[in-house]
């Protein structure tokens, strides 16, 4: 049974215990490196997935894709087009950190209905493949009018499914810290008004965390970032904001909130 499955055959006599891939700390045990820049980009490749990690073959990742997509989600949800699902599922993965929508991949992959292009979302997020987050926003049709961002749930899987021609670090580090955050919380939200925040985190009904994510800040980038953040912060009464990058370290304090730039290897 899936996750979702077991509130329908088990009411009230079972537990859901999330199991995830290895961490950042349990990859760097497990691979007997020391914590720093070097073993952060080797887990923005190889995941957590112990097998792959282990043996660092395509071929185990292949094969649990192509499981997940038969035996959880074309058997089980009796789809018949099994090539656009796989064609939906590469695209997806490929652009993990952009805003996906029903409406405007529309006819893509011979999927003429907005409604098959949410169910799809569905199935994936329900087998653990992919994750969608929406924006923030107190009101729910807010949340479901506007696009949500994907996340693929393990790095080793964008690795060996993305299309993608260039590395994407900048991509895969956003992605490797939502896979952080969401250990922690269930609700994970975007956040765009004047600028945009990459992750809001909140937990029974109060927000947490606000965390941009940027690979390298400079000169050209760093108004951005730091507004974005900022103005999240602002709206939402935090006084601590948090930009992870790959290796730089910082603090900003004005209007009395503070910024701290953390490297993600801190950072995890």
């Amino acid at each position: 049974m899936l996750s979702v499955e077991l509130g329908t055959h088990l009411t009230g006599r079972h537990l859901s215990i999330e199991l995830f891939p290895f961490s950042y700390s349990e990859f760097i045990q497990f691979k007997a490196l020391e914590n720093r820049e070097n073993a952060v980009i080797d887990y923005l490749k190889m995941g957590g997935i112990p097998e792959y990690v282990k043996t660092g073959l395509p071929v185990v990742l292949n094969t649990l894709v192509d499981d997940l997509l038969m035996r959880d989600i074309a058997i089980r949800h009796s789809v018949r087009d099994v090539s656009s699902l796989r064609q939906l599922t590469a695209f997806l993965i490929t652009n993990i950190g952009n805003l996906i929508s029903a409406n405007k991949l529309l006819g893509m992959f011979d999927i003429k209905s907005p409604a098959t292009f949410l169910e799809y979302f569905s199935f994936l997020k329900d087998a653990y493949l992919l994750e969608f987050i929406p924006i923030f926003s107190h009101s729910l049709k807010v949340q479901a009018r506007n696009p949500k961002k994907v996340y693929v749930m393990d790095m080793g899987l964008y690795t060996e499914t993305s299309l993608s021609t260039s590395d994407n670090m900048g991509r895969r580090l956003e992605n490797l810290i939502f896979l952080h955050l969401r250990r922690k919380y269930k609700q994970i939200f975007y956040f765009k008004d004047k600028g945009e925040c990459n992750f809001i985190t909140m937990e029974k009904n109060t927000v947490k965390e606000a965390i941009q994510v940027c690979l390298n800040v400079n000169d050209e980038n760093f108004k951005r970032e730091y507004n974005g953040l900022h103005s999240a912060m602002l709206n939402l009464g935090l006084n601590e904001g948090t930009i992870v990058t790959l290796n730089q370290k910082d603090t900003f304090k004005k209007d009395g909130l503070t910024i701290r730039m953390v490297p993600a290897h801190d950072f995890f």
